[in-house]
């Protein structure tokens, strides 16, 4: 009889370990993944037991992290121990007020650099692993959002719900929408892209944006790692906190992509075609619809309804450098900026930041020349 049962559960087991059980999966997770409803020994509390709504957390983003902070190479990695996150969205290492980085001159030996944490991505409270408030805005720049509600689940549902659980985003949720999945024919739907909040989620005012991602890492086509490739929306989707960045005075979003974007390579090379254009280092939206139409591996690029969008220059957890910039932009040269140093090695033992490092083993697909300059003449080509 205990031979036959056990035969039954392995069957069981089995019969659904075929299907895609990632924890979200484009939809909620199992409850107690991110909930501990009596703080038991086999499902305890990580942080205050008193935290709101049962969470493992002492907070939303702090039980969030639980899963999503390590160091290695995972792209679920949002938060690493010294920078080397691989995730296309960057490392919100960077927005902590310990974070620091080696600065080696002279080829010497190194001294820390503190890093301004107010000024290099998006500073979400996550008490439990030293993420705080912002100390220097109040409010989301550009927008009127008050910095002390800024968590994970600011943008991100974690519930998975499609148009707030109403409407045509009321059917199950079946897979994610994260990976260009085929949209289901039996009545379910996909999941919103990194599940994101639809347009009455929060402050968000514009439905999620479309992108598809084999993987979140980072890297040239071709190179280590696949990244995302944008359909559409990312732009208006962060402007529902950012409001002021769409006025007429700033750098404009939803333009069509500058024809110089598919010839330039690097500085003094201008060998790319439509075909190789593409430098995912700096992105833009293809103005699809579907990500299933999407191919994180693709070096095509741009084409007439292509779009400058604000992850073209930003990161959108945080980056090492100002305003969240995925270059550092207060050097003529990309190799002069202190936390690319070629001397410097500690925070870049990931390669989590592709750029050119005097002599560093490197995928050479990662690389610029030893005289690149900003990553905005890759649409502007002023070098």
């Amino acid at each position: 009889m205990k031979t036959k049962i056990f035969l039954a559960v392995t069957a069981v087991f089995f019969m659904f370990s075929g299907s895609a059980f990632a924890l979200h999966d484009g939809g909620v997770a199992h409850c107690d993944a991110c909930h501990s409803m009596h703080n038991s020994a086999d499902n305890p509390r990580s942080g205050d037991v008193n935290a709101p709504n049962l969470m493992k957390g002492s907070d939303a983003s702090s039980t969030c992290l639980n899963c999503h902070a390590g160091d290695g190479s995972s792209y679920h990695n949002s938060l690493t121990t010294v920078g080397t996150g691989v995730s296309q969205g960057g490392d919100f290492f960077w927005v902590k007020a310990s974070s620091t980085y080696d600065f080696e001159p002279w080829g010497g030996a190194g001294f820390g650099v503190n890093n301004d944490p107010d000024n290099t991505g998006h500073n979400v409270i996550a008490a439990d692993f030293g993420l705080a408030v912002d100390g220097t805005n109040v409010t989301a720049p550009g927008g009127i959002m008050p910095s002390n509600t800024l968590f994970c689940t600011s943008c991100h549902d974690p519930h998975g719900q499609i148009d707030g659980g109403t409407g045509a985003g009321a059917a199950a949720v079946s897979g994610s929408g994260s990976y260009g999945t085929v949209a289901p024919v039996d009545g379910s739907t996909l999941g919103n892209f990194r599940l994101l909040g639809d347009a009455g989620y929060k402050l968000i005012v514009s439905d999620a944006p479309v992108a598809n991602s084999a993987n979140a890492g980072y890297g040239q086509p071709g190179g280590y790692g696949n990244a995302t490739d944008y359909g559409s929306g990312m732009s208006g989707w962060c402007l529902s906190c950012h409001t002021i960045y769409n006025a007429g005075n700033m750098h404009p979003v939803s333009d069509v992509v500058p024809a110089a974007y598919n010839s330039y390579k690097a500085t003094g090379d201008y060998t790319n075609t439509l075909a190789t254009g593409y430098d995912q280092m700096v992105p833009f939206e293809r103005g699809a619809t579907d990500g299933a139409n999407l191919d994180p591996a693709s070096t095509v690029g741009s084409d007439g309804s292509s779009t400058v969008a604000c992850i073209s220059c930003h990161r959108a957890h945080a980056s090492a450098f100002d305003n969240a910039i995925r270059w550092d932009s207060t050097h003529e040269l990309l190799h002069q900026s202190g936390i690319l140093n070629e001397w410097s090695t500690t925070i870049l033992a990931g390669g989590a930041i592709p750029y050119y490092r005097d002599g560093a083993a490197m995928d050479t697909d990662l690389e610029y020349g030893a005289y690149q300059r900003s990553l905005c003449n890759k649409c502007h080509v002023k070098d």
